[in-house]
């Protein structure tokens, strides 16, 4: 699928102009320099040779070359892509949002790949792990959309499964067949156990 539209994370924390609050879909692009480190965890469930083959998932973002890894849906039909793009970008990693599950999946994900564990117990956050992960995102990420007005959640979600199911997309799980349920199985995992309170 070919995307319309395209920012740098870094350059989307700092100024949200240009992004528009129709629905939508879009796509989380990574630096090819961090791709193996980020998936190491899960790297003997990850079918590398199919990821480096998928032609619509590399491309250079400048000079740099990127991995397109997971694709989402904006579909709230009165704050669209934008609020999608500022709940992934800032939200905020309170005791709340952690425990409760309101952390965004992809967040939950990153932090999780990346060995940044979230709560220090019940009652406390690590704080470094929002710094951390926004601090891996801006550098290695740039995000890439296309807007759908009018469409409903529903007529989103049958497009990015399509989407998703007709490349090798390994950090998205719901509806994900191109990936084995050892994968889906492990990432689920995961997000969970980062969310959880340290055993002492």
């Amino acid at each position: 699928m070919k995307f319309n539209y395209n920012k740098p994370v870094y350059e989307i924390r700092s100024s949200k102009e240009g992004i528009g609050k129709d629905v939508g879909i879009y796509c989380w692009w990574f630096k090819d320099d961090c791709v193996e480190s980020l998936l190491k965890k899960v790297s003997k469930d990850i079918e590398w040779d199919r990821l480096a083959k998928e032609p619509l998932q590399h491309k250079k973002f400048g000079n740099v070359k990127y991995t397109a890894l997971y694709i989402g849906i904006a579909a709230d039909k009165k704050k669209g892509v934008l609020a999608r793009f500022k709940w992934h970008i800032e939200q905020k990693h309170s005791v709340s949002n952690v425990s409760k599950g309101f952390l965004s999946t992809l967040r939950r994900t990153l932090s999780a790949l990346n060995g940044f564990k979230l709560l220090k117990s019940s009652t406390e956050v690590d704080s470094k792990s929002q710094e951390k992960l926004n601090a891996f995102i801006d550098e290695n990420c740039v995000l890439e959309w296309n807007y759908y007005p009018g469409k409903t959640k529903k007529e989103l979600a049958a497009i990015e499964e399509g989407i998703i199911n007709s490349g090798y997309y390994p950090l998205n799980i719901q509806g994900n067949g191109q990936v084995s349920k050892e994968l889906r199985k492990k990432l689920g995992d995961m997000r969970k156990t980062v969310c959880s309170e340290p055993q002492h």
